[in-house]
């Protein structure tokens, strides 16, 4: 029912979408009608000028602009040059055959045989009858992104233009919106723009220019540049914009942009992606859809990790990695992430950082050795800047939960891993990274939203074999310098082979759970419905969709049981952000599900409140302990958890629980996780880590 209603509420903001664009486009069109004209000819580019703006503007002044109808004009332009581009007096422009009948248009600019750019389209009447713009599809992927720069203000005056190294001219001030806005919830711009008054940089090419100024300046607002040295700002080569404009004389002196961020990253390297809306004084002026802009290297500047001198949170020392070694760990060219030979021929699949919103590292201050091999007891030193409101405390009742604890530390030992030589071991195999064992324990409970969580990773041991490495790793996380958390765990880098010969907890033997190796009538089960309870929303309802069965008396202790049961969806958003090709649910996730069910059996059961629910927590001194022998793939069909409570304390403070837990794949256990703790209030003291 739950689904159905989803799919109702999705195509009707759908068909709103449709009749609200269908609606603009009507009001773009009688803006145009009742809109005095204001005449602004566009004219050639200086000579010698190296912009993008020059490569349009040869387009357009040397086939004809001048003898084109005024008035309504569509446009599909794409830049092809992925460099700065060549000085205007060496430009080569031609006009191409079009079939568009009357109106119809189009030229290509070259230098030599290189072609630059190239655009195509209707003007006059006939670009007024031509087809609406489809509906541009709503994301799907709810990425987060985090700013590099933590930007304190929105607005951005004169002074902060000039920031763009004198290359956004054209923008006299920005505001922009936070994160989690606009259509994409990846943040809005609203930019005053000045194309000039009838002098050589006047017409849609100023336009375009101006639009990708306006990003440009976004990208350096949000940080962007911070990971390059010295970075080119450019359009983004082979992306197509298409352009509307309703009256092209009007494009001069000052306009108003509103862009929708659609997407912003970066891979292959820094970018922002922009549908806009255009304004005057008097109304509605054009659309751009598919703006792109991208911030490069200049030609022989290094990318690879130590290239750049990026500051890490409140101290002088320098990122040895930084955010774009990250993102390319994660899902772009390991050649920029670990500055290893690129190899076309190597596998896809080498050891990788989880995707989009589980990318829970920023950094690496610690160069690795030479050799490529940490001695034991060698330290690095990693970052997280933590958002102010992260996906994943808005998912969790507004506390962070135990999967952060976990993959913002694990992450930072896998890339050490990595960048130790591990991604280069088997250099003819495809080798994958899973975690293995580990414990934890709080030390202190911390503020981490909107702070830098600092993570110290100590190699522990390192032992090759056959078809693998292990590396042991010790950890610990801090905020300003006070630890929060610490643990250790082992990471193992496998060949295909050996990581196929993984055989469960249990040597392989179906062990199935507790409530299913009882006697059906010596045990009285209830089923509740845990998909209702609070304890976790969007991506973290690990219990949605569960079938649940509940024994009060039930469990290795006799104090307590559940049993959830749910298939595996091959659509899983983990599946697609962890790890490029190489789909697998985090362990992380199955221990978040474990804990959610001891809050599920607490709430249940009349134990705790709604309110004390909200108020669990991993006490301090707790120490959670984890093994996985398994995984679960998009291929497989179901998962089953259970959880044995140990010992629940009651006392004029609060209340204390532990369990234990296990998770199986398609009837094999694969995940063991002992010494759950949660607690709400202060109860138990000392006895917390060991009840």
């Amino acid at each position: 029912m739950a689904q159905e209603l989803a799919g109702l509420v999705h195509t009707a903001h759908e068909t709103a979408l449709r009749a609200h664009q269908a609606l603009e486009h009507w009001a773009l069109a009688g803006a145009a009608r009742s809109t005095p004209a204001v005449t602004a000819p566009a004219k050639a580019a200086a000579a010698g000028e190296r912009t993008a703006v020059a490569v349009l503007e040869a387009g357009e002044t040397a086939h004809g602009t001048h003898a084109r109808e005024r008035g309504f004009l569509r446009a599909k332009v794409t830049y092809h040059h992925d460099d700065e581009p060549p000085p205007a007096a060496v430009l080569r422009a031609d006009t191409v055959a079009t079939t568009g009948g009357t109106g119809s248009w189009g030229w290509t600019v070259h230098h030599g045989a290189l072609l630059l750019a190239e655009a195509h389209g209707l003007a006059g009447e006939s670009a007024r009858e031509a087809a609406a713009w489809p509906v541009r599809p709503l994301s799907r992927d709810n990425r987060q992104f985090r700013a590099l720069a933590r930007a304190t203000g929105g607005h951005l005056g004169p002074a902060d233009v000039e920031m763009g190294r004198g290359g956004l001219r054209r923008v006299t001030e920005a505001t922009h919106s936070g994160a989690e806005t606009g259509r994409h919830r990846l943040g809005c711009l609203t930019a005053t723009v000045d194309l000039g008054r009838g002098g050589p940089s006047t017409g849609w090419p100023a336009l375009l220019d101006a639009a990708w100024q306006a990003l440009h300046l976004h990208a350096l607002h949000q940080g962007l540049h911070t990971c390059l040295l010295q970075p080119a700002l450019l359009p983004w080569a082979g992306k197509s914009t298409e352009i509307e404009v309703l009256d092209t004389e009007q494009l001069t002196g000052t306009l108003t942009l509103e862009a929708d961020i659609a997407a912003i990253g970066l891979v292959p390297r820094p970018h922002v992606v922009a549908d806009m809306r255009v304004h005057t004084s008097r109304g509605p002026l054009a659309r751009l859809h598919n703006v792109a802009v991208i911030l490069r290297e200049r030609p022989g500047t290094p990318v690879g990790p130590g290239a750049v001198v990026r500051q890490g949170a409140g101290e002088e020392t320098p990122a040895y990695a930084n955010e774009l070694h990250m993102a390319h760990a994660a899902e772009g060219d390991l050649h920029v992430a670990y500055g290893s030979p690129a190899d076309p021929a190597q596998p896809k699949v080498r050891p990788r950082l989880p995707r989009g919103d589980l990318l829970m590292l920023d950094r690496l201050l610690t160069a690795p050795p030479t050799d490529g091999e940490g001695s034991p007891e060698s330290e690095y030193v990693t970052e997280y800047d933590v958002p102010a409101a992260p996906w994943y405390v808005r998912e969790n009742g507004g506390n962070v939960p135990h999967l952060m604890y976990l993959e913002s530390s694990l992450q930072a030992a896998a890339f050490v891993g990595g960048a130790l030589g591990a991604s280069l071991e088997f250099p003819d195999e495809s080798l994958t990274v899973r975690n293995l064992e580990g414990q934890d324990h709080m030390v202190r409970q911390a503020d981490l939203l909107g702070r830098t969580v600092r993570q110290r990773t100590r190699i522990l041991a390192r032992t090759p074999l056959p078809g693998a490495v292990l590396q042991r790793y010790g950890y610990e996380l801090s905020v300003d310098d006070e630890v929060f958390y610490r643990g250790e765990s082992v990471h193992g880098f496998f060949t295909e082979s050996a990581l196929a010969s993984q055989q469960g907890m249990d040597g392989g033997r179906p062990v199935p759970p507790w409530l299913r190796r009882q006697v059906p009538d010596a045990v009285h089960a209830v089923r509740p419905d845990l998909s209702a309870l609070p304890v976790g929303q969007g991506r973290l309802a690990f219990l949605s969709g569960t079938e649940t069965e509940l024994v009060r008396d039930g469990g290795t202790h006799g104090l307590g049981y559940l049993l959830c049961t749910k298939p595996v969806r091959a659509d899983d958003w983990y599946f697609a952000h962890h790890f490029l090709n190489d789909p697998v649910m985090p362990g992380s996730c199955g221990v978040e599900m474990l804990i959610q069910m001891l809050k599920g059996y607490l709430l249940c059961t009349g134990t705790i409140d709604e309110k004390e629910l909200n108020a669990l927590r991993t006490p301090p001194g707790a120490e959670l302990r984890w093994t996985y022998r398994g995984q679960i793939l998009p291929q497989h069909h179901e998962v089953q958890a259970e959880i044995h409570l140990r010992r629940i304390h009651r006392d004029g403070k609060g209340l204390t629980a532990w369990a234990d837990g296990s998770i199986w794949r398609d009837g094999l256990r694969i995940y063991a996780v002992d010494n759950i703790v949660l607690q709400v209030g202060d109860s138990s003291g000392e006895q917390v880590g060991h009840p």
